[in-house]
């Protein structure tokens, strides 16, 4: 049975399936990345927190934080329902569209937010955005 996102063994089927793909990866460029993904319940308070972490073209970890340290480059938060948005279009189109995708989430700010504490290792989102929705993308073969 898969476990769901954001459990660390959802992002860990991700890598799997990243490893697999080298080549669409490769063509993006090397990505080194250390990022977290926060889910807020209805209350905004952080429901869960999965560290990972992209070395070259592979997710080489995937953890679920609880409290464990972790030096994030920044971290990609949502509340659940916009989480939920994005990951069933995804399954449903096969890769989100240009109205759901982390840029344009992140670029509204209202609905899907980054948090860090260094503007130059933010920017990491931006630089490797699309190696971080090609992860996300293959989501779509997940069993559901």
């Amino acid at each position: 049975m898969m476990t769901s996102f954001p459990a660390p063994e959802w992002f860990l089927a991700l890598g799997r399936m990243m490893a697999a793909e080298g080549e669409v990866f490769r063509r993006l460029g090397y990505a080194e990345v250390r990022f977290v993904v926060r889910v807020l319940d209805d209350g905004g308070k952080v429901a869960a927190a999965t560290a990972i972490e992209i070395d070259g073209y592979a997710l080489t970890n995937a953890f679920q934080l609880d409290g464990k340290p972790f030096d994030a480059d920044f971290a990609i938060c949502a509340p659940r329902a916009v989480w939920a948005e994005m990951l069933e279009e995804i399954a449903r189109e096969g890769r989100a569209t240009l109205r759901h995708t982390l840029s344009s989430l992140a670029l509204v700010g209202e609905s899907l937010w980054l948090e860090s504490d260094d503007q130059l290792r933010e920017d990491k989102f931006y630089r490797y955005n699309q190696t971080l929705q090609e992860l996300f993308n293959l989501s779509a073969r997940l069993p559901h």
